[in-house]
């Protein structure tokens, strides 16, 4: 069973080993980068946590910003190799998204690497449509795709 809650300060280390674990070097997170990024005025940080027996810690988490012009940012999911599939991305997207929503957010927006067909597809299953092609995004190189949604209600 897993739990959705609040990151602790305490837990910073374990977050940016789990985002070098997600993704490859220059996509993922610096420590520096990381942590401006969960500074932000109105960022949140929320964690998946196992609760059973055979397997506790945290296995993903996602980290969001809500602006003054009521847009959303999610900065990053990351959920551990051996725990995708499951519905844990999805769980924590759509924690994000409802959080996003109490904060007077009515759309949200994103970026995703053009080669990452698996997010991607992920992305389009929680009806987040491509905006646009951001050229050169990631390391100067790679072009990302952001992508956007509009929240219910």
């Amino acid at each position: 069973m897993l739990h959705i809650r609040e990151s602790r300060p305490e837990e910073f280390d374990e977050l940016w080993r789990i985002d070098q674990r997600c993704f490859t070097f220059g996509i993922a997170y610096s420590r520096q980068e990381l942590a401006q990024y969960m500074g932000i005025c109105g960022a949140f940080t929320l964690v998946a946590e196992a609760v059973e027996k055979d397997s506790a810690g945290i296995a993903g988490f996602v980290l969001a910003t809500p602006d003054r012009r009521g847009t959303g940012h999610i900065i990053t999911i990351d959920v551990l190799a051996e725990a995708r599939h499951r519905g844990l991305g999805s769980q924590l997207l759509e924690a994000a998204e409802a959080r996003l929503g109490q904060h007077g957010c009515t759309r949200v927006l994103l970026e995703v690497a053009v080669d990452n067909a698996a997010a991607i597809a992920f992305y389009k299953r929680h009806r987040y449509a491509v905006l646009k092609t951001l050229p050169r995004y990631y390391l100067g190189t790679l072009d990302a795709l952001l992508m956007g949604k509009v929240l219910a209600g």
